[in-house]
């Protein structure tokens, strides 16, 4: 996901700062560009920690409800980049990350399959007690257990479950309670967070702002 900036003349820039924005030295229009970059980036970050939008709105819950704070690392890795002294990228080093920046700003659907799974959750311990998260599923399907006395079943207890199931027998015993199979492959909806980004005159007045203080240190 980029930021993509390039100074525009019917924004806040008067005359005066246009002619003096072009006539300055290539490696001074890369720095005052990279400055802007950083202003922001650091707004991009401030945006993360608050957990809001560009725009001042929160950011779109989780799918599963979970409460921890979303895009911690999205803004640990961007960098600004200038393009020809007179165009600012503000971008992620590494292709992937800015492959989910992408989809977390603009929302769309992530295709998942199992082995991706592993590599970004690692492989899960079949053998080990189930998870709450699956024994309030199985719970939530009405999963039963044989009554210790009489005949006929009852429903087992969150605790009961993760008692006496592991993982993988959960997993199976829900699939089976769901009528699912199990699938190669299955896609996940993204909201849209957008976190990057900037209104044209914003950004040109922040513009304005450095230029000044170049005139400054000229001075």
């Amino acid at each position: 996901m980029n930021l993509v900036i390039k100074p525009n003349k019917a924004q806040a820039l008067s005359l005066k700062e246009q002619l003096q924005l072009l006539s300055l030295p290539r490696n001074k229009r890369v720095r005052l560009l990279k400055t802007l970059g950083r202003y922001e980036r650091a707004k991009a970050r401030k945006r993360i920690r608050e957990q809001r939008t560009v725009t001042g709105q929160k950011f779109a819950p989780r799918a599963d409800g979970k409460k921890a704070r979303m895009l911690k690392k999205m803004g640990r890795t961007l960098e600004p980049y200038v393009k020809n002294s007179n165009r600012l990228e503000l971008k992620h080093k590494a292709v992937q990350t800015g492959r989910i920046a992408a989809l977390q700003q603009e929302g769309g659907v992530e295709r998942m399959n199992a082995s991706r799974m592993v590599r970004i959750h690692g492989k899960p311990d079949y053998k080990a007690p189930c998870t709450r998260s699956q024994a309030k599923a199985l719970s939530a399907e009405g999963y039963k257990v044989k009554r210790g006395k009489g005949k006929g079943f009852r429903r087992a207890s969150i605790r009961e479950i993760m008692a006496t199931l592991t993982q993988a027998k959960a997993g199976l015993i829900l699939r089976k309670l769901r009528n699912k199979q199990v699938k190669n492959s299955w896609q996940i909806p993204v909201k849209a967070r957008p976190f990057l980004g900037d209104t044209p005159i914003a950004v040109q007045q922040q513009l304005v702002k450095i230029l000044a203080q170049v005139n400054q240190r000229r001075g």
